[in-house]
């Protein structure tokens, strides 16, 4: 395949099609036996789960209001019915402008599970995406009931999927019953939506997992500025002029391969970039070629999709104070590099805790127990998206709630269904029985993780 073709591709991917690699899967609607409405169950009152262990002081955050901000965009649903797996049952409906799914085992355990997805792209239509296959399957096969919105709004919006999980939440107590257990799990941007839940929200879930999850809140559209930014410096092109706004495909296609190269055979200013790619997202570590590779183009998809920044999550994003670092023996120097790059500002008004929690990054202030698992060759997400956690959590008295695990893996969310399977049953046994488990330690050189 030529290499206009592999980027076209990409392009397309980058501008709303990444659903199954950021949310879940969305095929996961396996045919079975289970009939089509959840019957109520008896309710149990909530336990408070175990001491996280040492460092677990964290000071909370007042409980929240809304954390999303609505971009007032129409928005369209689609049907979200499906067919319940053999011994479960299936309820799904409508909840504002969200749709919604859930599924509750025949022989329901008393808790819940409620599933953030990661981005769904761009576009009018909102749709449920269901846990991972396994992870659904494995659910119902031990007792756990799950449900998943579908958000009211697509786009880069966690506030709006904390939201409306939220609501879930509500709606499922409401309908079937008070959930002895109630966990958050989220994929890719829905890390980000578990991590504003149990910051905000501490007193309403019990635990959390996070499969490689944005967890650093803005921060993720931080780095994709600074991804766009430092491209814009090494190559001399300006995505961001107004010139360029409308031609930014053919520009990618066809003079960005020019200066850089491709990732099999970069020229000297793209064998710069990928230095400065790896130092921005965690270090030298395994697998980084293989996402770098993977997300060669596509992380140009939020410039292209907003050239001029106007979306909430563009516009309160910025590269301003980041120092870059490259291995100079490239023929750059880190002092060129910073005095190159252009920097864009935040909007003040947006980046404003108070005023849109979804738009600055996480505090760190978790007091239940958060599971996370990260794929080292992640470049979409990147692990140092747990790097710069760890380092909330702790200033924030409560590292022993956060357990990290890296995942040798290249490529965005792309784990094995045990490492799914084996990372939920630990959070399980964390909450539940004070078993806390092992973890990784990711703050320090990853060369050999």
């Amino acid at each position: 395949m030529r290499i206009e073709r592999r980027l076209l591709l990409a392009l397309l991917i980058a501008v709303g099609t990444l659903v199954g690699a950021c949310g879940g899967d969305p095929a996961t609607t396996a045919s079975g036996a289970g009939t089509t409405s959840a019957s109520p169950a008896t309710s149990a009152s909530a336990t408070a789960s175990p001491s996280a262990g040492a460092g677990a002081t964290a000071t909370l955050p007042a409980a929240a209001g809304k954390l999303g901000t609505s971009a007032g965009v129409a928005t369209t649903a689609k049907t979200p019915d499906f067919t319940a797996l053999p011994g479960a049952k299936a309820s799904f409906g409508k909840l504002d402008k969200a749709v919604y799914q859930i599924e509750v085992p025949n022989k329901w355990n008393g808790s819940l599970v409620l599933y953030a997805h990661g981005f769904a792209g761009f576009g009018a239509e909102v749709s449920v995406q269901q846990p991972p296959a396994a992870m659904r399957v494995s659910l119902i096969d031990q007792g756990y009931a799950w449900a998943a919105s579908s958000y009211s709004e697509n786009g880069y919006t966690p506030g709006i999927g904390a939201d409306d999980t939220l609501a879930l939440k509500r709606k499922f107590e409401q309908d079937i019953g008070k959930p002895k257990f109630t966990y958050i799990a989220g994929a890719s941007m829905g890390g980000n939506v578990a991590v504003l839940l149990m910051e905000h929200y501490p007193n309403e879930f019990d635990g959390g997992f996070s499969m490689c999850g944005a967890v650093d809140g803005e921060g993720i559209i931080d780095y994709l500025t600074s991804w766009t930014a430092v491209a814009e410096f090494l190559s001399g092109i300006s995505f961001t002029a107004p010139e360029n706004a409308s031609n930014l495909g053919t520009i990618l296609l066809n003079q960005l391969p020019k200066t850089f190269g491709s990732p099999d055979a970069p020229t000297q200013k793209g064998q710069q970039f990928a230095s400065v790619v790896r130092n921005l997202t965690g270090g030298p570590r395994p697998f980084f070629i293989e996402g770098f590779k993977e997300q060669y183009v596509v992380n140009f998809g939020l410039i292209i999709s907003d050239p001029q920044r106007k979306t909430l999550a563009a516009a309160a994003a910025t590269n301003v104070g980041v120092a870059y670092t490259v291995d100079q023996s490239l023929g750059l120097t880190n002092a060129a590099l910073n005095a190159g790059v252009p920097r864009y500002a935040a909007d003040p008004a947006l980046r404003n805790a108070a005023a849109h929690p979804d738009a600055v990054e996480t505090s760190g202030k978790i007091s239940k127990p958060l599971l996370t698992i990260h794929g080292l060759g992640d470049l979409f997400v990147p692990i140092s998206q747990e790097q710069l956690y760890r380092a909330k959590v702790d200033a924030a008295g409560a590292g022993g709630f956060l357990v990290q695990r890296a995942i040798r893996s290249g490529g965005h969310c792309k784990f094995s269904d045990a490492e799914i399977k084996a990372g939920f049953a630990d959070l399980v046994a964390w909450v539940e029985q004070g078993k806390k488990p092992a973890g990784d330690t990711l703050t320090g050189d990853l060369s050999d993780a």
